[in-house]
C-alpha cells in the first residue's frame, strides 16, 4: 500500500473521488490492496511511459473515445466474423454459444504481465478462429517470459514489449504449460520434447491507435494485447467502468482486450492478477482511458494475430463424425473439441480412419496428434 496511507485510507479516498464522478466504478479491498508500492510495481511489467510521450498524447483520450463510439454498424473486415456488421457490444466470453477465453491466471511477484497478455491472445485466438470453445489451451507463460524474453535480455524489473514476444510466438512458438509450468520465481525448465508440443501464432496485426481496427479484430479473430498506464487507484478496482481518479502513476501493464460495450463506453479486458482482483480477474475500462489504445511509446503495443497452429497431442475427446471426399480424396474427422479436422495423407491414413470409425461406433474417446491443423495420428485406450 502507499507508504503514507493505510489500505483503508486509500480506498476511502478513492471512493470520495468516485462519488464526485457519479461512481463509475467500485473500489474495495483486492488481493493487491495491502501490498506495498514496490510489490505492486513488480506486478506490472511494461516499461514505464516517458513524460514526453504522455504529453504528446494529451488529446488522445478524447480522440480514441470518439473513434471507438463511431464503429457500430460498420461492415466487418474479417471473413469469419459472426455477422456482417459490428455490434454495439461484444464479449468473447459470451458468443457463438461458448466462452472463447481461458481461465484468469496470476503472474505473482514477477513483472511478466506481457507474457500473460500475449499468451491470452494466442489461447483465445486458437479457440475462436476454430469456433471451438472446448479447445481450452493452456500455454506456457514461463517459456515466453523466462525463455524467449530472457534471451532478449528482458527481466522482471526491466519490463518487456508485446510485439517482441508475439514475434517469438510466430517464429519459434511456445510450448504448453505442462512442459514448463509457471512459477513467479522462474524455477523450472523447458521439457526437451517441447518441439512436439508447441503452438505458433500467425500473422501479427498492429492495431495501435485504431479503436475500429481493434473491434474488427476481436470480432473476427479473437483477443488483442493492450498496454496501459497504471494509476495507483487501479489496484483497488472491484467492478464498473474504470477511469483514473488520481494522477499518481505506478508504471505500465499489459492486458488482453476481449470485447467492448458502446452503451457503457468501454473495453472489456482480461488481467493477470488472479480472480481475487477486479471482476473475478476481468475489468471494464473507458474508451481512451489510461492510453490503452496507444501506450505512450513509439513502438506498437496494441496487437493481435490471425490464427494459431498447433503441433501436439491433445486431450482425449470423442469422434462425432467422419467424412470422405471423393472429389479431392480428402478424409475428415469431426472431433469434439477441434471440429472438422483433415486427416494428413500418407500410408497411415487408412489405419487412422479405421481407428476413428471404431472409436466413434463404440463411443470411445481418442487422443489426437495435430500438426498445422491436420490430424496426423490418433491413440485409443479401448
Amino acid at each position: 500500500m502507499s507508504s503514507d496511507r493505510s489500505c483503508e485510507e486509500e480506498i476511502a479516498a478513492i471512493r470520495d473521488s468516485l462519488a464526485t464522478l457519479g461512481d463509475p466504478w467500485q473500489a474495495g479491498e483486492t488481493l493487491l490492496s495491502r501490498l506495498g508500492d514496490e510489490s505492486r510495481a513488480v506486478r506490472l511489467g511494461v516499461p514505464a511511459p516517458s513524460a514526453g510521450e504522455v504529453e504528446a498524447r494529451a488529446e488522445l483520450p478524447r480522440l480514441m473515445s470518439e473513434a471507438a463510439l463511431g464503429t457500430a454498424g460498420q461492415k466487418c473486415t474479417a471473413a469469419n466474423a459472426p455477422s456482417g456488421e459490428l455490434p454495439r457490444s461484444f464479449d468473447l466470453r459470451k458468443t457463438c454459444d461458448g466462452d472463447f477465453t481461458t481461465p484468469v491466471k496470476d503472474q505473482g511477484e514477477c513483472g511478466s504481465c506481457t507474457a500473460f497478455g500475449v499468451v491470452a491472445v494466442l489461447e483465445g485466438t486458437a479457440a475462436y478462429t476454430r469456433r471451438r470453445a472446448g479447445l481450452d489451451l493452456d500455454l506456457s507463460e514461463a517459456h515466453l517470459f523466462f525463455g524467449h524474453a530472457k534471451e532478449r535480455e528482458y527481466t522482471s524489473t526491466s519490463g518487456s514489449w508485446p510485439d517482441d514476444l508475439l514475434a517469438d510466438c510466430i517464429s519459434t512458438g511456445i510450448t504448453f504449460e505442462d512442459y514448463w509450468p509457471y512459477h513467479d520465481t522462474g524455477t523450472g525448465s523447458l521439457n526437451p520434447d517441447w518441439p512436439n508440443r508447441v503452438a505458433h501464432a500467425a500473422e501479427m496485426v498492429d492495431l495501435t491507435r485504431d479503436p475500429a481496427g481493434i473491434k474488427h479484430h476481436i470480432y473476427g479473430y479473437g483477443p488483442v494485447t493492450a498496454c496501459m498506464v497504471v494509476y495507483e487507484d487501479f489496484f483497488h478496482y472491484t467492478g464498473g467502468v474504470y477511469r483514473h481518479t488520481t494522477e499518481v502513476q505506478s508504471g505500465g501493464h499489459c492486458v488482453a482486450l476481449i470485447g467492448w460495450d458502446d452503451d457503457q463506453g468501454c473495453w472489456i479486458a482480461k488481467n493477470s492478477w488472479g480472480t481475487g482482483w477486479g471482476d473475478e480477474g476481468f475489468f471494464r475500462i473507458a474508451y481512451g482511458e489510461a492510453f490503452i489504445e496507444d501506450y505512450p511509446e513509439p513502438r506498437p503495443t496494441t496487437l493481435g494475430c490471425k490464427g494459431a497452429s498447433l503441433r501436439a497431442w491433445l486431450p482425449a475427446q470423442r469422434t462425432l463424425g467422419l467424412f470422405v471426399s471423393a472429389q479431392d480424396a480428402g478424409e475428415w474427422a469431426y472431433l469434439e473439441n477441434l471440429g472438422w479436422t483433415r486427416l494428413a495423407g500418407g500410408t497411415n491414413s487408412a489405419r487412422q480412419l479405421a481407428l476413428l470409425a471404431d472409436a466413434r461406433a463404440g463411443g470411445h474417446p481418442v487422443s489426437p496428434f495435430v500438426q498445422n491443423d491436420e490430424l496426423v495420428m490418433v491413440q485409443t485406450t479401448f
